[in-house]
């Protein structure tokens, strides 16, 4: 028991003084920068991933859906329907026969 009392004493004496001998961390001007660097970078990221979401989604007209199944199903890309469409369907469909040709 007077080995861990003894232990606990040290060590406790060791953090004290170590903490009193040691500088507290400022940041500066320059950490400030790096901070709002990153917080700029980290947004354009958010941003373009909502962009890209909002474009995905967005209502297309059927000729387009049709003709973007075709150019998928023609060049072996995998079944892509965001939106559902019974036009991109038809145009995979109509692809992959194209392609089997």
């Amino acid at each position: 028991m007077k080995k861990i009392t003894a232990i606990t004493l040290i060590l406790s004496t060791f953090i004290t003084t170590t903490q009193l001998l040691l500088k507290p961390a400022q940041a500066n001007f320059g950490d400030f920068l790096l901070g709002v660097g990153a917080a700029v970078g980290v947004g354009a990221i958010v941003e373009g991933n909502r962009a890209d979401a909002e474009r995905r989604y967005r209502p297309v007209l059927p000729q387009q859906e049709y003709y973007r199944g075709v150019e998928d199903g023609v060049n072996g890309a995998n079944y892509d329907n965001p939106r559902s469409s019974v036009h991109y369907d038809r145009g995979y469909e109509e692809g992959l026969r194209k392609r089997r040709r």
